[in-house]
């Protein structure tokens, strides 16, 4: 399983283009400066919603035919 500390070892200035790389919007505060909880809460969100089961399956298989590929040739 993939950690999300790779969020919360990013400086303010790389959340804030994987928050607008993925387009979330909505992240700042009052006092104008960004909230890191917010945007890293919204990029679990994200991630988790891309780890569905069908896409773990598909991996595997491909994973099984390359290395059967790579034991017959």
């Amino acid at each position: 399983m993939f950690t999300v500390n790779k969020y919360y070892e990013m400086s303010d200035a790389e959340l804030e283009n994987e928050a607008s790389k993925w387009k979330i919007r909505e992240y700042g505060n009052s006092n104008g400066s960004i909230s890191r909880k917010i945007i890293i809460e919204q990029l679990i969100a994200k991630d988790q919603a891309n780890n569905s089961r069908i896409a773990i399956f598909v991996s595997l298989v491909a994973l099984i035919i390359s290395i059967l590929t790579i034991i017959y040739k």
